[in-house]
């Protein structure tokens, strides 16, 4: 039977998913847990209300590798096993760690509905942790990076809602999200969030299996206070970059402006024509990654880009109808005093 491309790709990108479901990232995910939460409590989050969703939320959210787990105690109705994307529908709630503990021994996150939260009102947490699924696998067809451009997108716009004005979203995504062609997305979450801190991890960085090596965006969002113009990095558009000996490629302007931003060599994807990736550095990823969390995190911090809410600017006053009315005063043609 022969395939077309299309159809090999759609192969590919099923396999790529059940590669993502069936290999952990546990160490990754905690290298990246010890490096963001020094910076998450700098710009003081240290009190008030947690959230957190995806696989390994409990890791990212600071529990020690080893430690109980949500999902340990989770049963269905039946005695059929629990769906492998499970983890990926969970939201756990719990209150933010203290500032000068590390690890987070004593974290309780226990699972909530998002209707519950909802429920009780939006603007409520202090901090949401998003593991987004899927978000190291491929996406070699058209509709797939549409498909998962979009989905990461309406998952970030749901997560700043649960948030408070000010609060803080820290989210691992699909490069398709800040790479793809359409800056829709990128457009829609600029309108009530600033981007304070983004980081690319280098390929293959979190599993390291086939088809897991599209690399992973790190983003701390801030939720916007009313009344504020935009700040922080800008996201929105894509940049040519130049690639060594290639042609100009383009890539997020965030990185455009900071490559060192990227946790690797900028270099032409082999597998998508027109898209960069990661080559890792060699070695460790986390100690550049906290680097690049603590240049970014100081500037957000000397912009008052933390967890103090901003007041609402005050509206420059308009001048008054007789100030309107005065107009210039005449030339009297003598000495001006």
């Amino acid at each position: 039977m022969d395939f077309s491309k299309a159809e090999r790709d759609a192969a590919l990108e099923d396999i790529a998913v059940d590669l993502h479901l069936d290999t952990p990232a546990v160490d990754a995910h905690h290298t990246i847990a010890t490096q963001m939460w020094g910076h998450i409590k700098a710009l003081e989050y240290t009190t008030g209300r947690l959230l957190a969703v995806g696989r390994d939320a409990e890791i990212l959210a600071g529990s020690p590798p080893g430690a109980p787990r949500t999902l340990d105690g989770l049963t269905t109705d039946s005695d059929s096993p629990l769906p492998k994307d499970i983890a990926d529908q969970i939201l756990l709630s719990g209150n933010l760690p203290e500032a000068t503990q590390w690890p987070h021994h004593d974290l309780n996150l226990e699972p909530v509905d998002a209707s519950t939260v909802e429920a009780a009102g939006f603007d409520t947490a202090d901090v949401v942790i998003a593991n987004l699924p899927y978000a190291d696998t491929r996406a070699l067809t058209r509709d797939r990076q549409i498909d998962i451009a979009m989905a990461h997108h309406g998952l970030i716009r749901q997560a700043l809602t649960w948030l408070r004005p000010g609060g803080l979203l820290v989210a691992l995504a699909h490069r398709q999200l800040l790479d793809g062609t359409d800056a829709q997305p990128r457009r829609s979450i600029a309108k009530h969030a600033d981007l304070i801190a983004a980081s690319r991890l280098p390929a293959s960085a979190l599993r390291q299996a086939p088809l897991l090596d599209s690399p992973v965006d790190l983003l701390m969002l801030r939720r916007r206070e009313p009344g504020h113009p935009p700040s922080g990095l800008p996201f929105i558009r894509r940049t040519p970059v130049r690639v060594h000996a290639h042609p100009d490629m383009l890539i997020n302007e965030c990185y455009a402006v900071a490559p060192w931003a990227v946790l690797g060599d900028i270099v032409p994807d082999p597998v998508q024509p027109g898209m960069t990736t990661a080559t890792p550095f060699g070695g460790a990823f986390g100690v550049d990654l906290g680097d690049v969390l603590h240049d970014q995190t100081t500037i957000a911090i000397d912009f008052k880009l933390h967890a103090q809410v901003r007041p609402t600017p005050r509206p420059e006053p308009l001048p008054s109808p007789a100030d309107q009315s005065r107009g210039p005063a005449p030339d009297t043609g003598g000495p001006a005093l």
